[in-house]
């Protein structure tokens, strides 16, 4: 009888996705700048998160892990083979899985893996490992730091508490991550971990401090322009004026 509970509850317990090559994509966006793509089944549905690799010089620069350990590691293994340059350090913009996994994979090759201390903590509370580096900025939302060729800004509570948004000024490119939802999104989709009433507070703010932008990544979906960052703005204030 035991064993038959056993085996019953294996059969209810969700399996797990074995992440292979088909789970991560690097595609050239423009001169230097690669968005990795990587995906996850999440809730029954396969589901991509965007993130990016940047050149300066003879180094490379990545913006949030793949989706997971396993997916961050083929993602390594992919800018080895198909970009060939080292990487000089990575940034996690918040502390979920999308974002901030592979913290031992970056560790293992040598590559700092910076993160905000409030990412760093809330990474550790949810039971995995946080980026070992610390990137000073916020927490008053507004802050900036640069890193590299990157300047990386916390815009304010949104999708998280602690989500950031980069800036790479030459090419007049912004990595919105969760902070910033795609042209498709028709509401805010996932807030639990952040505040979806000051969410419209942040995009102001990513707004009138890039206001030369042209292309958006958010973290999910398309790659927008500037219109990414009103319509996320819209989205806030409409779940705002529903929820009173």
């Amino acid at each position: 009888m035991r064993f038959l509970l056993v085996f019953a509850l294996m059969l209810l317990a969700p399996i797990a996705h074995a992440a292979d090559e088909g789970d991560v994509k690097l595609v050239p966006l423009m001169d230097g700048v690669w968005m990795h793509v990587s995906y996850s089944d999440y809730n029954g549905n396969r589901i991509s998160a965007n993130g990016l690799v940047v050149r300066e010089g003879d180094t490379l620069f990545i913006v949030d892990s793949a989706w997971g350990d396993a997916n961050t590691e083929i993602l390594l293994d992919m800018i080895e083979r198909e970009i060939g340059l080292p990487v000089y350090a990575a940034i996690a913009t918040h502390f979920h899985e999308d974002r901030a996994a592979g913290a031992e994979a970056f560790k293992a090759r040598g590559i700092p893996f910076y993160a905000s201390v409030e990412t760093r903590e809330l990474a550790e509370k949810a039971g995995r490992v946080p980026p070992a580096e610390v990137i000073t900025v916020g927490p008053r939302p507004g802050g900036m730091s640069p890193l590299g060729p990157l300047t990386v800004m916390y815009p304010g509570a949104a999708h998280t508490t602690d989500n950031l948004v980069v800036w790479l000024a030459e090419q007049k490119l912004l990595f919105g991550g969760c902070a910033v939802r795609a042209a498709s999104a028709k509401n805010l989709g996932y807030y639990a971990d952040g505040d979806p009433a000051h969410w419209d507070d942040a995009m102001e703010r990513v707004i009138r401090a890039f206001e030369g932008v042209e292309t958006v990544v958010p973290g999910h979906g398309a790659v927008g322009g500037p219109e990414l960052l009103t319509h996320t703005r819209d989205l806030a204030l409409a779940h705002t004026a529903k929820a009173k």
